[in-house]
């Protein structure tokens, strides 16, 4: 049986002690190929356009560019790519705007070397992760927009409650076999219907499908 290609990862960070210690950690990492580490948004674009990494860990607060910027430009010109920010920034403001630009992963720098291999994997395998520190503020923050959500959940969007079921397990960042398994239904029909969902809130992809489901305040 062949084995499953490595996990190509680009690395973004302005400081020379995280870039080292992103090299240290991925360079041994099973199942996981370091193509580069850059220290702005500019050199970041640059690498994605030549190396088409799997999944980029990115810094929000870089110089020049912001890591915001960044991550919107790499779901536009790659949205097969993955990002994973990893950021002292542990603000909800921050938290959000990154969900709302395509970020897959939003975890602080205090993770450790093993919890962060282990989060590259997950995303890579179509889950969201939020470190833990800060996924409790997540959840209360969509809690309260859902109430302050005038006329509560909205359905112009043209989605049917099955569909606003899946689309709230995605943005929990259920797996599709996870999401077949709680709402009985067989993997292929969540896949289906995902593709009906994507069609119809005009998104590229799930971390965009959930950003919709937090805006739209469909979570519970």
């Amino acid at each position: 049986m062949a084995e499953s290609p490595a996990i190509r990862v680009l690395g973004v960070d302005p400081h020379p002690i995280v870039q080292a210690g992103l090299r240290a950690v991925l360079e041994s990492a099973p199942d996981v190929e370091l193509v580069g580490v850059c220290g702005d948004g500019v050199s970041a674009l640059r690498a994605c356009a030549e190396k088409h990494p799997d999944l980029v860990i990115l810094e929000v607060n870089l110089p020049g560019m912001s890591g915001l910027e960044v991550c919107k430009a790499i779901k536009r010109d790659h949205p097969q790519t993955e990002i994973l920010v990893l950021t002292l920034d542990d603000r909800d403001e921050t938290v959000f705007e990154a969900i709302r630009a395509g970020a897959n992963g939003y975890v602080l720098k205090d993770i450790t070397p093993e919890n962060l291999v282990r989060a590259i994997h997950s995303i890579t395998r179509g889950q969201t992760m939020v470190h833990p520190r800060i996924a409790r503020r997540v959840l209360d923050r969509l809690s309260l927009m859902t109430q302050e959500s005038e006329g509560g959940r909205l359905y112009g969007d043209g989605l049917t409650e099955r569909e606003i079921e899946i689309l709230v397990e995605v943005a929990k960042g259920a797996t599709n076999k996870e999401i077949a398994r709680k709402l009985f239904i067989s993997e292929s029909t969540v896949k289906s219907r995902l593709r009906n969902i994507f069609r119809k809130i005009s998104v590229r992809d799930r971390a965009e499908a959930a950003a919709y489901a937090i805006r739209k305040g469909y979570m519970r």
